[in-house]
């Protein structure tokens, strides 16, 4: 490659630092980019050799040739047969181009354009649901939305992965499918999770999502705009309200009593989104004679539900209260189901139970966010389900979760001051009321310091309605033998 004209002044070897964590290549090429961003060489102009590029800058030919192939790779050079390397002719749109920062460059103004994303100006004036992703720097962490490490089956889920690596499984684990859900999960969640359920559903009415939250967003971005009106359980979860109101619908609250979401007061609404298996966050189960009722109205206003059933396994006196989509013969009843609560919500796993032209729709809108859930994830989770894993560690999570609800209740009579005696037989959360004159808000705050983390229940109430005389103490994150004393820092951090 001939040299052309090129002047030794040119390059700077001070420009080539050999001490630097960048490789020589790139730093060669980094030279080279500049100049031909400054135009040194015209398009009859061939770049000098490599031969003579190596010894001005002191690096080996090997260097200045892998320069040279990611420059022509990144097409700002071309190679000329029998002649050598050219400055490929730029157009203002063509390739990367070299940009110096001037004093009065102007960035992008991302806040203006955040501020201006849909439905940003219909949020309601409430906090997220809680996570707290720092559980585990409190002894006392009586929350519900983490696991209890412990209790997690890391061998039954340890073999469900590895044979979902195995053939005939791999294929599955790694394809990409496309709209498409796994078969095998399909199949366990159709024959083995709804039935116990009273849900019945054939593999086209059902949609694997991660985690109900998903499923909750896609049905809100299908089935409701901007001109329905969304009635909510009040106290309730504050997250549902936030997907609703960012699709620009109304959300209007529904009292919650001892006997569940009072739909008798329900103002008017075209859609209306329960907890009725246990209420969140006050564990309470929707009365059979209110199902009732909104069956009637369901299809008296042409209106359908969505059933958000997140842990009705863990009830610990009687039997599992059925699903309110078990009692549906119309269709208007939307089913969400969850393995968060039993098993882990890491696992982001959920799904979808709704009429198929539902499904069809909703498959179409996953497609555009993700296409489909991980298929390792979903093949190993059908494994464990299928080895019955799943139903042994049901058991033994409804055995401990038990076991917890009474030392918790037990304990909470025991040492905290009561206004409210009544604690429903279920759920992984105790909804705790405390006399009048409490103020709750500061005691969560107060126990934190204490080492007791707990949910001030101020959160969970609409807007214009709140109260602040209760605490959602959970009690599946932490181990039995610790609800005890936990219970006794929280007393000894109530506010005097």
């Amino acid at each position: 490659m001939a040299a052309g004209s090129t002047r030794p002044e040119e390059f700077d070897k001070l420009a080539i630092d050999a001490t630097s964590a960048v490789p020589l290549y790139r730093q060669v090429r980094a030279v080279l980019e500049d100049q031909l961003a400054r135009g040194v060489y015209a398009a009859n102009r061939p770049l000098p050799s490599t031969r003579y590029l190596s010894q001005t800058l002191g690096v080996s030919r090997n260097t200045v040739a892998l320069a040279y192939q990611e420059l022509t790779s990144l097409g700002l050079v071309e190679s000329q047969p029998r002649s050598g390397l050219y400055p490929v002719a730029l157009t203002r749109g063509d390739g990367p181009r070299r940009i110096r920062a001037t004093p009065h460059a102007r960035g992008v103004d991302w806040a203006a354009r955040l501020a201006a994303r849909p439905g940003e100006s219909n949020q309601l004036p409430v906090t997220r649901a809680p996570a707290f992703p720092d559980w585990r720097e409190f002894r006392y962490p009586f929350i519900s939305a983490q696991p209890e490490l412990k209790s997690f089956p890391v061998r039954g889920w340890q073999r469900a992965a590895v044979e979902a690596l195995q053939t005939p499984h791999l294929a599955y684990s790694v394809r990409d499918a496309g709209d498409l859900d796994d078969p095998l999960l399909v199949e366990a969640l159709c024959n083995e999770i709804l039935p116990p359920r009273g849900v019945h559903a054939a593999p086209d009415e059902v949609l694997v999502t991660s985690g109900a939250q998903q499923g909750l967003s896609l049905l809100a971005d299908v089935l409701l705009s901007p001109k329905s009106t969304v009635a909510v359980e009040n106290p309730g979860y504050v997250d549902a309200w936030h997907i609703c109101s960012r699709i620009g619908a109304s959300v209007v609250p529904v009292p919650v009593d001892q006997r569940g979401a009072a739909i008798e007061q329900a103002p008017g609404f075209d859609a209306i989104y329960l907890t009725p298996s246990h209420h969140h966050p006050t564990n309470v189960t929707l009365s059979l004679p209110r199902r009732r009722i909104l069956v009637d109205e369901l299809e008296e206003r042409d209106a359908f539900a969505i059933e958000d059933d997140y842990d009705s396994e863990f009830r610990f006196r009687g039997q599992p209260t059925p699903s309110l989509k078990s009692m549906d013969t119309t269709g208007r009843v939307v089913y969400i189901g969850s393995f968060s609560k039993f098993l882990s919500a890491g696992l982001r796993l959920g799904f979808v139970v709704a009429h198929r032209d539902v499904i069809a729709a909703l498959r179409a809108e996953r497609h555009h966010r993700s296409k489909h859930l991980p298929g390792h994830l979903q093949r190993a989770m059908g494994i464990f389900i299928a080895s019955g894993e799943y139903h042994r560690t049901l058991r033994g999570q409804r055995r401990r979760l038990r076991a917890s609800w009474e030392v918790l209740t037990a304990s909470v009579r025991r040492y905290l001051p009561m206004a409210e005696d009544a604690f429903p037989p279920g759920g992984v959360s105790l909804w705790y009321a405390a006399p009048d004159g409490i103020d709750c808000k500061r005691w969560a705050l107060r126990a934190r310091e204490q080492g007791v983390l707990v949910a001030d229940g101020s959160r969970y109430f609409f807007p214009g309605t709140w109260r602040n005389n209760y605490l959602r103490i959970g009690f599946s994150s932490l181990p039995t033998d610790l609800i005890e004393p936990g219970v006794r820092a929280l007393a000894g951090a109530l506010p005097r």
